[in-house]
């Protein structure tokens, strides 16, 4: 079915931020305890520096994450849980920088904290897929950001393939995108999916410490309108939480508005703001 495929599609839109395929957050080997040290001669006590900015929690991120209210009419919360991500993978070696990210399984390599949420407005699209993941620095949040976006600029074609061994070839293209928050970056990518062309664009934004990611996903073509609407509320909220938007007037519903999409199992990302500070 469709509804089915939309899942394949999405999963091309992870950006999870990555670490390797399947394995989630990446884990680096603990390293030993120094050996205690002689105590030496009493030394002058430097000037305490100033205090840095608290770690980045989950609930810091969830309170800058998008909402319902915060999303234009005609969107429902996407609270399918299923489990549709597979494996992508690139036969060009410079594209592993974004496979890494898109099979992280929503928490990049390195992120202390993420938090995402899905929307949708039928099962053939528009589905709308954001989440945050939170860095110490906003350096490391830009390392991973650069890496990322060098890739989108070389990387032509991507394969997902399913648990169950089917795949799926999506081609990669720039996007033109208005710059946003402190560096961003954008890529549109698309597909056949059950003979439909299905397409995602997907914009990855740093703010401060935070990285967010937006994917809008959907059967057809996207609407770039709606993109730039939805980022540009997204990185307004990770700046400041207390800028979510009164949902407006709901458009008259059909028979497929409040039909969830599988997006929201597939289609996980990162870039955006500094979870407990706008900057550094």
């Amino acid at each position: 079915m469709a509804r089915d495929r939309s899942a394949a599609l999405a999963a091309a839109a992870l950006l999870a931020l990555g670490g390797a395929a399947g394995c989630g957050p990446s884990k680096s080997a603990a390293k030993p305890a120094a050996a205690p040290q002689p105590a030496g001669p009493a030394t002058p006590t430097a000037p305490s520096s100033p205090a840095s900015p608290p770690a980045p929690t989950a609930a810091a991120l969830q309170a800058r994450l998008l909402t319902l209210a915060d999303m234009p009419a005609g969107f429902v919360a996407d609270e399918d849980t299923d489990d549709a991500n597979g494996v992508m993978s690139a036969t060009e070696p410079d594209c592993r920088p974004m496979t890494d990210l898109m099979n992280s399984q929503g928490h990049p390599a390195g992120a202390l904290a993420s938090a995402e949420a899905s929307f949708t407005r039928s099962q053939f699209g528009p589905n709308i897929a954001t989440g945050l993941a939170g860095f110490a620095t906003s350096e490391a949040a830009q390392k991973l950001l650069d890496s990322v976006t060098e890739a989108m600029r070389s990387c032509t074609k991507l394969t997902e393939t399913d648990k169950d061994g089917s795949s799926y070839d999506f081609l990669v293209a720039q996007l033109p995108f208005p710059q946003t928050g402190d560096a961003s970056g954008a890529i549109r990518i698309v597909a056949d999916v059950d003979d439909l062309p299905a397409q995602v664009d997907l914009v990855l934004v740093r703010v401060g410490s935070t990285l967010l990611y937006v994917a809008d996903t959907g059967f057809g073509t996207t609407d770039p309108d709606l993109t730039e609407q939805v980022v540009a509320r997204a990185v307004a909220k990770v700046k400041d939480p207390a800028a979510a938007r009164s949902k407006p007037t709901p458009e008259p519903a059909t028979s497929s508005d409040a039909t969830p999409s599988a997006a929201h199992g597939a289609a996980q990302a990162w870039a955006g703001g500094d979870p407990v500070s706008s900057g550094d």
